[in-house]
């Protein structure tokens, strides 16, 4: 007689804790629901005052696969809205935790580091201790920082080249190019503003790229294969709570 399927199966732990996997509750969390206008057709001084009046947190719940048994949390900053104290206190406090699971994830598969000076057509050198992400964002003046965290699916389309692109690209047929799913870790840092907190614009660069394979682009006709760290054909996996439609 067959066994029951659980005693056969073996006794796999995630990769992450689930309890690890938990973010931190917001003490507004009351008015996550309450209405707000989308910024992309309201004024950024309408929503800010509506926030303030309202206690309407800048930030919501986004959940970042692992794997297909496991997603975690964090919170993310909503574009267009004012970050309150109390979002910036979630934040602040919630740092350690994210720090904690992108330093298993930068040691298992490795991290490529970006700034505006980084070549992304070239071979990056991956690094697997998170303490030199942090030192290269140190680098790159990110003393005090927040993380910016997407996940971007698998994806393969066709690729075409922009206008600045190398001219070896543009006179060849047609490439195809391939992006393995990745996790796309972004510095930033906030300034005050009235009501609250702001991220600092203009942004320089200053990100980690966590790839589960190689980026590349390769030729249909020569099979000449090229690294590729800045392709952007897939789109980050976008599922929050409360529901936030970019």
């Amino acid at each position: 007689m067959m066994g029951n399927i659980n005693t056969l199966l073996p006794d796999i732990k995630s990769f992450i804790p689930v309890e690890q996997a938990i973010a931190p509750k917001h003490p507004l969390a009351k008015n996550l629901q309450l209405p707000i206008p989308d910024p992309r057709k309201a004024k950024p001084e309408i929503i800010r005052a509506i926030q303030i009046r309202e206690r309407i947190p800048g930030i919501v719940k986004r959940l970042i696969p692992l794997d297909s048994d496991l997603s975690w949390e964090y919170w993310w900053c909503v574009p267009g809205r004012l970050l309150l104290p109390e979002d910036v206190e979630v934040l602040n406090k919630d740092l350690p935790r994210l720090e904690n699971i992108v330093a298993k994830l930068v040691w298992l598969f490795g991290g490529c580091c970006f700034s505006n000076q980084t070549k992304y057509q070239d071979e990056s050198q991956a690094v697997y201790d998170w303490q030199q992400v942090k030192e290269f964002a140190r680098q790159q003046g990110f003393d005090y920082y927040l993380l910016d965290i997407d996940f971007f699916p698998a994806a393969v389309k066709l690729y075409n080249p922009p206008d600045d692109e190398n001219a070896k690209l543009k006179d060849s047929p047609e490439w195809v190019a391939a992006e393995p799913s990745h996790w796309h870790i972004e510095f930033f840092r906030l300034q005050p503003t009235v009501g609250g907190f702001e991220i600092q614009e203009p942004k320089p660069l200053c990100s980690c790229q966590i790839w589960t394979g190689k980026p590349f682009i390769k030729n249909r006709y020569t099979g000449e294969t090229l690294t590729r760290h800045d392709l952007w054909i897939s789109y980050p996996l976008n599922i929050t709570n409360p529901p936030w439609l970019l």
